[in-house]
C-alpha cells in the first residue's frame, strides 16, 4: 500500500461543500485506521489465503461476515471481556469459511495463520499525524480516538507510535456497538465531557465518520487520502453535500483555530 501522500489541500470552503459551523472546537475525535495510521504491509488478504488452499471467497460473503455487514450493530454479549470478543471473532471466521465450503480441519490452520498475521501487524502513523496531534494538544484541545476495532486497539495505537497522543480511546469492541451506531458516539461524549456540537469528528468512511457523527451532533470532516479507493458507503451525491473535506490531517489545524 502506498505511503501517505505529500500534497496538502485545505477543506473546501464553498457553501455547497462546507457547513456553516462555528469553529474552533473544544475536542477533535479521530477514527484510527486510514485516518491516523495504516498498514503498508498487512500480509495476504483473506481471498489470497483461501485461494492458496483451493477455495474461493466471494466478496459478498466476506462483506457480510467481516466487513460492512457488521457495521452499526450491537454486540454486548461479545464485549463482556477480551475472551468473549476473541471467541466472537473466531465464530465469524468459521462462519465465513463454512460458506466457502472449507472443512474445519483446514479452517483451523487458516485461522491460526490469520491470527499470527494480525498479532504482528505493521501499523504506521501517517507522516503528519504526530505533529498535528501535538499541535492540537498544545492548544488545549481534547483529543480522542473512536474506532471500529477489536479488543486490542491500544496495542495497535502503540504499534503506530501514537501512545499518549490522545486523551481518550474508544473501541467498538469495548462499547458493544460499532459505528455508525449512536451508542459509540455517546460513549465518546461521556468520556471527553464535551458536547458533540463543540467537537470535530475526522474519519475516512462516510457512514461511520460522516453520517453517524453528524446525526450525533458532531461537525464531521471527511478524510480521503490520494491513494484510497472508492468509499462504498458514500452516496452518489456526497460531493454535493455540505461537509468539510481534506486529503490529509493538516487542515484540521486550520479548522480548529
Amino acid at each position: 500500500m502506498p505511503t501517505a501522500p505529500t500534497t496538502r489541500t485545505s477543506p473546501t470552503c464553498s457553501p455547497r461543500s462546507a457547513p456553516d459551523r462555528n469553529l474552533p472546537v473544544k475536542a477533535v475525535i479521530f477514527d484510527f485506521y486510514n485516518t491516523l495510521a495504516e498498514s503498508p504491509h498487512w500480509g495476504p488478504s483473506w481471498q489470497e489465503m483461501i485461494a492458496e488452499v483451493g477455495f474461493d471467497l466471494p466478496a459478498e460473503v466476506q462483506d457480510r461476515w467481516w466487513n460492512d455487514g457488521i457495521d452499526g450493530m450491537e454486540h454486548d454479549e461479545h464485549s463482556q471481556s477480551r475472551d468473549h470478543y476473541v471467541a466472537w471473532q473466531q465464530s465469524r471466521m468459521q462462519g465465513m469459511l463454512d460458506e466457502c465450503g472449507m472443512p474445519r480441519s483446514t479452517q483451523d490452520a487458516l485461522i491460526a495463520r490469520a491470527r499470527e498475521i494480525g498479532g504482528h501487524r505493521h501499523i504506521v502513523a501517517y507522516d503528519e499525524a504526530p505533529a498535528v496531534l501535538a499541535e492540537l494538544r498544545s492548544r488545549g484541545i481534547v483529543l480522542a480516538i473512536c474506532s471500529n476495532w477489536d479488543w486490542d486497539l491500544e496495542e495497535a495505537i502503540a504499534a503506530a507510535g501514537l501512545t499518549g497522543s490522545v486523551d481518550v480511546v474508544v473501541s467498538s469492541a469495548w462499547v458493544g456497538a460499532r459505528k455508525p451506531h449512536r451508542r459509540i458516539y455517546d460513549a465518546v461524549v461521556d468520556r471527553i465531557g464535551i458536547a458533540p456540537d463543540d467537537a470535530l469528528f475526522v474519519g475516512d468512511t462516510w457512514t461511520c465518520d460522516v453520517e453517524g457523527p453528524r446525526a450525533a451532533g458532531f461537525v464531521p470532516l471527511y478524510l480521503r487520502r490520494a491513494h484510497f479507493g472508492v468509499d462504498k458507503t458514500a452516496p452518489d451525491d456526497h460531493h454535493r453535500q455540505a461537509v468539510h473535506r481534506a486529503d490529509d490531517l493538516t487542515p484540521v489545524l486550520t479548522l480548529t483555530r
